[in-house]
């Protein structure tokens, strides 16, 4: 859905003096009436009464469209992203890792400029090389860094709002690999506490309480409440604050300020009362939109370590990116100890690939060509160079970040007034699903979990999805069926959520639960991305879809 279609839209007359720009599309007669309703009302037609019982039922794109711009009339003010969506991403039309997926270095058609053939898109366009050291000072103090790597480590410093006479920055090969590498070096025999803040199991900071179990450390965790997921508060704020009180030693309070998977968001003083309680913080910032970390104020809130990840190209097959691991320079003395396994700390490089260098050999003539099996190195999505220069003291690549400049150019009001209103849409869309009359009492296809309409939610949704019998689809069934749609779902865990009497945590339960998971971070998901989803979740209305999918699984598991 590009620029153009916004443009029709928001010159389109809402009083009924003017005709869609869409009447030559053929509709049904209840379609016809339903967009008709909304253009000359005004009126959203998904409210708490609309129910929609098969995929048939739905309203057409563009009617649903019209549904999103009365409802959240914000949204026309965000065309800007469309015209960069068509210019720059044009790959997206095709691609489901739109959703989820970690901001961009570089455009699409960036990558196009260089690339000569169709086989090129399928090749990074720079390489992570990887070499295990013993110790984190080799880290901080890696001599190894290229020029390519300098200026794009200047560039995401920059990005993520942090000054660099405060900070180092590692470059990691993925977002676990970070995790790994604090678990590995942070002092947990001077400090040997370790609380986290996650709803959903996440297999990079499970990987670190292992690591620090190994150290003789006895991981915490948060508690959240049920079913919005959000933070039991006062159970945090003891486990905190006990540590001041009780003279013990400090420790590491890892915190996301959203869920991955929830869009339960949590506040800043988190941060403020872990640091007052004399713990080090480590902030993830995986779950925030591209320009979040605006908002923060790090001058108030200055976490003593922070982990992000990048990817290179929005809707590429390998969205798995790579991490960057800020370590504030005032608490670098906490990364000192030993660590239990030496391979997790790898010193990494960045290099633009062969193919760049073998174009440009004076650029990286100190560089030789590296097999990549002998010498370990583990490759990521690549980066574009799209300017080069001469300069009578040494051949410079003025690297252009352009997936960083389009964030940027945006700024944080329209891609959260964006990302806002395409989630609440979609919250209030999957509601409106429900199973044709078998029972006297309602019977909804779609359970949601966490935040409902909370405008500070974040861009991720849960939700659980229930046949006509009542009984719970499979989320991985979900997810292995969206993929063949092409479809952004995933299956996840939320965990550590607390069910019954909140004062007497003997009649209490932890609940661990399955869920189907989509995000609508990625700063470029269009309306038509959203309403993709809907449209599939609309399909298990269909009582034989779901079965046949059943036993499609069956027979699967049955040969194998």
């Amino acid at each position: 859905m590009n620029s153009h279609f916004i443009q029709e839209a928001s010159e389109t007359c809402f009083n009924g003096c003017c005709s869609s720009p869409f009447s030559s599309h053929s509709m049904s007669e209840k379609q016809e009436e339903l967009e008709f309703s909304v253009i000359t009302t005004g009126t959203s037609f998904l409210t708490r009464e609309t129910k929609f019982t098969s995929q048939e039922s739905l309203p057409r794109l563009r009617t649903s469209f019209y549904d999103l711009i009365t409802a959240f009339p914000d949204y026309l003010q965000t065309n800007q992203a469309d015209h960069l969506r068509s210019t720059e991403y044009e790959n997206l039309s095709s691609s489901s890792h739109v959703f989820g997926q970690q901001q961009p270095l570089f455009s699409y058609s960036q990558f196009r400029e260089i690339s000569e053939s169709e086989s090129d898109l399928n090749h990074s366009l720079f390489t992570l090389f990887c070499k295990q050291v013993s110790f984190g000072k080799e880290l901080l103090l890696f001599k190894e860094e290229s020029r390519f790597q300098s200026r794009m480590r200047k560039r995401i410093t920059s990005f993520m709002n942090l000054e660099e006479s405060e900070y180092h920055m590692i470059l990691t090969q993925d977002r676990s690999s970070a995790f790994k590498i604090v678990a590995e070096l942070y002092s947990f025999k001077t400090n040997p506490n370790l609380l986290t803040v996650y709803n959903y199991e996440d297999e990079a900071v499970e990987e670190m309480i292992r690591i620090s179990e190994k150290k003789g450390v006895k991981p915490e965790s948060a508690e959240f409440s049920w079913p919005s997921t959000e933070i039991l508060s006062e159970k945090l704020k003891r486990r905190i604050t006990r540590s001041k009180r009780r003279g013990s030693k400090r420790g590491l309070f890892v915190f996301p300020l959203q869920s991955l998977v929830t869009g339960a968001a949590y506040s800043y003083s988190w941060m403020s009362l872990a640091h007052e309680n004399n713990w080090h913080v480590l902030l993830d910032t995986s779950a925030l939109g591209s320009k979040d970390m605006e908002t923060l104020g790090l001058s108030l809130f200055q976490p003593d370590f922070l982990i992000c990840s990048f990817t290179e190209v929005l809707g590429q097959d390998d969205p798995s990116g790579f991490g960057c691991l800020f370590i504030k320079k005032s608490s670098s003395t906490a990364l000192s100890e030993e660590p239990t396994n030496p391979a997790n700390l790898m010193a990494v490089k960045a290099e633009p690939s062969w193919k760049w260098k073998t174009e440009y050999p004076e650029q990286n003539d100190e560089i030789t060509p590296v097999d990549h099996e002998d010498h370990k190195v583990a490759s990521t999505s690549g980066s574009e160079i799209v300017e080069i220069e001469s300069s009578s003291e040494q051949d410079k690549a003025m690297i252009e970040f352009r997936g960083l400049d389009h964030a940027d150019s945006l700024g944080l009001i329209l891609i959260s007034r964006r990302s806002k209103s395409l989630t609440l849409w979609l919250l209030r869309a999957l509601r409106t699903l429900q199973h044709p009359g078998y029972h006297q009492t309602e019977m909804p296809l779609v359970k949601i979990y966490g935040p409902k309409t909370k405008p500070s939610r974040g861009p991720s949704i849960s939700f659980n999805i229930f046949d006509w019998q009542g009984e719970k689809v499979d989320p991985l069934m979900v997810e292995r069926l969206a993929e063949r749609e092409n479809i952004g779902l995933r299956c996840a865990y939320l965990h550590k959520i607390r069910i019954g009497n909140k004062r007497r945590s003997e009649e209490a339960m932890s609940l661990r639960l399955s869920v189907v998971s989509v995000r609508l971070g990625g700063f470029m998901t269009n309306f038509e991305d959203v309403f993709k989803v809907w449209e599939f979740v609309s399909r298990f209305l269909d009582a034989d879809f779901v079965e046949k999918e059943k036993w499609r699984k069956k027979a699967l598991e049955k040969n194998k």
